[in-house]
């Protein structure tokens, strides 16, 4: 019982770890999404408005019904009109959040406005159908729908309170409730339909990122990562490591290609040692035994040289398994990443002749 609740936390947790991966990672792509929505969606509210101040309101003949939508006709234009003049311009994620959190006030003050004000002997189910509503279109924090969510129903039921009769604000609360109810339900079976197809994308970008055999970048992935470094910040520090197993053919055809295939398991296990959780090194394989390694700062160049030098030695079996390293260090200037690794290719052909292990040349690029 006691293992069954702590798996049950755990697995809440880790849900929820999930979904602050997915709306940090999805950021962009959500927000630019919702402000392409955001335009049509206040247009047709406009519209909405508009049909019934001039249909239902003089129908109805309610002075104070018809003052309510003239005001949040006359806001929601204005609304509408800014949302449609910056419509090609888009905006940082918070100020579109906060503008779909605007447009859900004004739909839910006005829903709540007629409810309470202008139908107080009536239970409504206009303001219930708009809070549904309101979670079902944009993809945000979940914060900002349940926020939205709780905070109007908590305001509206307090004057429902001081409105209504008992039957009718009983039956409020009974329509907030399976409201609210069917508001949780929809975001959390959203949320996690749109976290399971984020799972299953990252999983598979990770699978084709990845050298299958050794779980380090595979060559495309490394040049990528290295080149939109390099454009970022161009003027930085930074060194390449070129590392290439003595012999391995030799190995390959005295020992055959399995064991050719455990020397690299044994020798990507050292590197992850080196790299995992650093998030200042790259790692890639660019095919065979050959690998290489980025580092995006570091503290001085024998620190790096003598990091390097673990992995050198590969143990663990009957025979000899050495690797030479070719460093090339770079303090300042931008050249492409080819002119990066031709200079560490040089210092690794050095590293080899002179069998010294690890070889490292300075680079200036101008």
């Amino acid at each position: 019982m006691l293992e069954t609740g702590r798996r049950s936390r755990e697995s809440v947790k880790q849900w929820f770890a999930d979904c602050r991966a997915f709306f940090d990672d999805t950021a962009e792509a959500r927000s630019e999404r919702n402000w392409e929505i955001l335009c049509p969606m206040a247009i047709i509210y406009l519209v909405y408005l508009c049909t019934y101040l001039f249909a239902v309101c003089p129908a109805l003949d309610i002075p104070m019904q018809t003052s309510a939508v003239q005001l949040f006709t006359v806001m929601h234009l204005c609304y509408t009109l800014w949302v449609f003049l910056n419509r090609k311009k888009m905006p940082v994620v918070r100020t579109v959040d906060f503008s779909i959190s605007l447009f859900a006030a004004q739909i839910l003050g006005l829903s709540g406005f007629l409810s309470v004000f202008v139908f107080p002997a009536e239970a409504s189910f206009l303001f219930p159908l708009c809070l549904i509503l309101m979670t079902q279109i944009y993809t945000r924090r979940l914060i900002y729908p349940v926020l939205e969510v709780l905070i109007p129903s908590a305001v509206y039921l307090v004057f429902c309170g001081f409105t209504r009769n008992s039957y009718a604000f009983t039956l409020d609360v009974v329509s907030i409730s399976i409201a609210v109810g069917i508001s949780g339900a929809a975001l959390f079976t959203a949320t996690s339909y749109k976290l399971n197809a984020y799972r299953a994308q990252a999983a598979l970008q990770k699978m084709c990122a990845l050298d299958p055999m050794t779980r380090v970048n595979n060559k495309p992935t490394f040049e990528f990562l290295v080149e939109e470094y390099l454009r970022l910040f161009p003027k930085s520090s930074y060194a390449l490591a070129i590392c290439d197993l003595d012999g391995f053919k030799y190995i390959n055809d005295a020992f055959g290609h399995r064991v050719g295939d455990e020397v690299l398991d044994a020798f990507a296990a050292k590197l992850h040692q080196l790299i995992d959780n650093d998030d200042t090194l790259i790692a890639g394989r660019f095919g065979g035994d050959e690998f290489v390694i980025f580092f995006k700062e570091y503290g001085t160049r024998q620190e790096v040289q003598d990091r390097l030098k673990s992995l050198c030695k590969v143990p663990g079996f009957d025979f000899p398994v050495t690797c030479s390293v070719g460093i090339a260090f770079f303090d300042s200037g931008y050249a492409g990443f080819s002119q990066y690794f031709d200079a560490a290719d040089q210092s690794l052909y050095r590293a080899k002749a002179e069998k010294t292990g690890v070889c490292a040349v300075e680079v200036s690029v101008k």
